[in-house]
């Protein structure tokens, strides 16, 4: 019944928020809502995609790269005093995940998250785009700088934070790139690299 165990515990994935706002509301994401949006989008996404990839693989590890945070928590990706030891803060929760596994589904779990840190392999870095994209994209199309703004975001952070996107496909890289450039317009982000506007 360790299974079950496993499958109850899933439940506090819908009690851990996200910085990412949801458009058109005034609430933070959950990490269920997250990974079921990012899983979704690689489905319909793989068609444009510029690397082949095993797309039940990408799914898979989508819908379970944030497990960690059921006892690790979420790290807020501009956080950068928050992203130190993270690593070790996750492979410690990802020892208790596999507490409620049976062997196999142990060294899977694993095997999937530990892939996606890596980065190393099409699929890993095209699951990883699609973590990147997706809340780059909810900050852009609230069109209120989204939780950008409101933790004084550097535009060189987003930067590097949408780099993997690039790996994905470099049209939809340069897209995104042009929009987070009129976002230091609009004042939602700091401009730290001299592109002019801003917010300080």
């Amino acid at each position: 019944m360790e299974e079950l165990r496993f499958v109850v515990l899933l439940e506090e994935m819908k009690k851990i928020y996200r910085q990412t706002k949801i458009i058109g509301e005034d609430r933070k994401e959950n990490d269920a809502e997250h990974s079921f949006h990012v899983a979704s989008m690689a489905i319909f996404l793989e068609e444009i995609s510029d690397i082949e990839v095993d797309i039940n693989k990408v799914v898979k590890m989508l819908l379970i790269h944030d497990y960690v945070e059921i006892f690790a928590g979420d790290t807020y990706a501009y956080n950068e005093d928050r992203k130190v030891g993270q690593f070790q803060r996750e492979k410690d929760a990802m020892d208790k995940l596999k507490e409620y596994l049976s062997e196999n589904n142990s060294k899977l779990l694993e095997s999937l998250w530990l892939e996606f840190e890596e980065r190393q392999t099409n699929e890993a870095k095209f699951a990883v785009a699609m973590d990147r994209l997706q809340p780059i994209l909810s900050n852009i199309y609230r069109n209120d700088g989204g939780t950008w703004k409101v933790n004084q975001v550097k535009i060189s952070q987003v930067f590097e934070r949408i780099k993997p996107i690039k790996d994905f496909n470099e049209k939809i890289y340069s897209y995104i790139k042009d929009e987070v450039e009129k976002s230091v317009e609009k004042g939602f982000l700091i401009d730290d690299i001299g592109l002019g506007g801003g917010n300080e």
